[in-house]
C-alpha cells in the first residue's frame, strides 16, 4: 500500500513528462524524436522499433542502436537536476513500499492516471541503474525493485500465504491475513506482509479488500452469477435483484454495465440464490430452501408436528420475505393443512 513519502519530491503528482523533455533537449533531434516514439513521450502511445524504422526509412536495428547510444547518453549525465529528480521521485515511492512495488501501483500513483507521465516514469525507470525490475510468471508481479535481495523476502511472504489459504480454504481480511502470517514468522513487519503481498500474481484482493488466491471465483469472478454471489455473500443480507445489479456496478465487478434483467435471470438458473420474496434472494447457503409458501408451511409443520398460528408465522418471516395475509391465505388451505384451536398441523395423505 503506498503511502506518501517525507520527501518533498513525492508530495505532488507528476512532473516526468517535463523532466523527460528536459532531458531529451540534450540530445540532437532525430534522436529525440526516436526516443519520444519509442517510448510515447508524446500524447501517443509507444511506437514499435519497425514502424519508428519506417517513418525515417532505417532499419529496425539501426533504430534499436540510436536508442541504445541514446540512452547511455543520458544515464551518462548522473548530476542532471531533471533526470535526478525523477529517479529520486521513484526510489523515494519503491522504499515507502518495503523495497518492491507492481510496475502498475507504481505508475498509476505517480502519473494520476495521465498517459504522457506514464510513459515518462517508464522511461526513467529503463534508464535508471538504481531501479531494477522483475517479473517472475506464476507468483511475481511485474515490479520495480531497489534491491534483488528482497525478492526472497517476497517468496516467503508467497509461500506462506499460500499454505494458509490451502489450510483456510475461505477469504481472509488482510489484518486476519497479517495476523496469521507473523502468527508463522515472526521476523516481518506489518507494513513488509502487507507491502509483499500487493506484488503477488498468484494471491489477490477482491473488490471488497477481501484476500484469497487469484483463481479463487470469489476474487475473480467469471461471470454474473459468480458477480451475484460475491455481492450476496459481502452484504450478507437477502437483496432484490436491481440492488444486486447496482452493486456490481458500484463494485466494478464487471467489465461492462449489469442489466437487472440478465441478473433476475441468472439468480433463477442458479441453485445457490433462493427466491425469498418478490424479486428478493438469499443465499442458500445460509440455509434457505427452494419452494413456494406453501412448501415452506408443510417443511416447518412435518418438522414440528404442529405449532400455534404465530409462531409459525415467525418461523415463514425468518425464510421469506412476503406478507402475513399471503402466509395466512396459504395456511388455510384445508386441502394440505388442518387447524385446531390456533394450531395447524399437516393434513395426512
Amino acid at each position: 500500500m503506498i503511502k506518501s513519502t517525507k520527501n518533498a519530491l513525492n508530495e505532488e503528482k507528476g512532473g516526468f513528462f517535463q523532466w523527460a523533455q528536459n532531458l531529451l533537449q540534450e540530445l540532437n533531434e532525430r534522436s529525440q524524436e526516436i526516443i519520444k516514439k519509442r517510448f510515447g513521450i508524446s500524447d501517443n502511445k509507444p511506437e514499435t522499433l519497425e514502424k519508428i524504422g519506417q517513418d525515417y526509412k532505417i532499419t529496425r536495428e539501426r533504430v534499436r542502436q540510436i536508442i541504445v547510444d541514446s540512452s547511455k547518453k543520458i544515464t551518462k549525465k548522473k548530476d542532471n537536476l531533471n533526470f535526478n529528480k525523477a529517479e529520486e521521485k521513484i526510489v523515494c515511492t519503491i522504499e515507502d513500499n518495503s523495497g518492491i512495488i507492481s510496475e502498475e501501483e507504481l505508475i498509476e500513483f505517480l502519473s494520476s492516471g495521465k498517459s504522457a507521465e506514464a510513459n515518462a516514469i517508464n522511461f526513467f525507470g529503463i534508464l535508471s541503474e538504481k531501479i531494477l525490475m522483475a517479473e517472475e510468471k506464476g507468483w511475481l508481479r511485474k515490479s520495480w525493485l531497489l534491491s534483488k535481495s528482497v525478492l526472497d523476502r517476497v517468496k516467503c511472504i508467497e509461500n506462506i500465504v499460500s499454505e494458509i489459504f490451502k489450510k483456510e480454504r475461505k477469504l481472509l481480511t488482510q489484518g486476519e491475513l497479517i495476523k496469521k502470517v507473523l502468527s508463522i514468522d515472526k521476523s516481518f513487519t506489518n507494513k513488509e506482509v502487507a507491502d509483499y503481498m500487493t506484488v503477488l500474481e498468484n494471491i489477490k484482493a477482491n473488490k471488497f479488500g477481501k484476500w484469497g488466491m487469484a483463481d479463487w471465483k470469489e476474487i475473480s469472478p467469471k461471470g454474473t452469477q459468480d458477480r451475484i454471489h460475491i455481492v450476496l455473500k459481502e452484504k450478507n443480507v437477502p437483496l432484490h435483484f436491481t440492488e444486486i445489479a447496482l452493486l456490481i456496478d458500484k463494485y466494478n465487478l464487471g467489465k461492462r454495465k449489469s442489466h437487472p434483467q440478465t441478473v433476475h435471470n441468472e439468480l433463477i438458473k442458479d441453485e445457490r440464490f433462493v427466491l425469498i420474496g418478490r424479486g428478493t434472494y438469499a443465499l442458500k447457503e445460509w440455509g434457505f430452501e427452494k419452494g413456494t409458501v406453501s412448501d415452506v408451511l408443510m417443511g416447518i409443520l412435518k418438522e414440528a408436528g404442529s405449532l400455534h398460528r404465530e409462531d409459525i408465522l415467525k418461523k415463514v418471516m425468518e425464510m421469506r420475505k412476503v406478507k402475513k395475509s399471503t402466509v395466512m391465505i396459504n395456511l388455510n388451505n384445508s386441502g394440505y393443512f388442518i387447524k385446531e384451536n390456533e394450531h395447524y398441523s399437516l393434513k395426512s395423505k
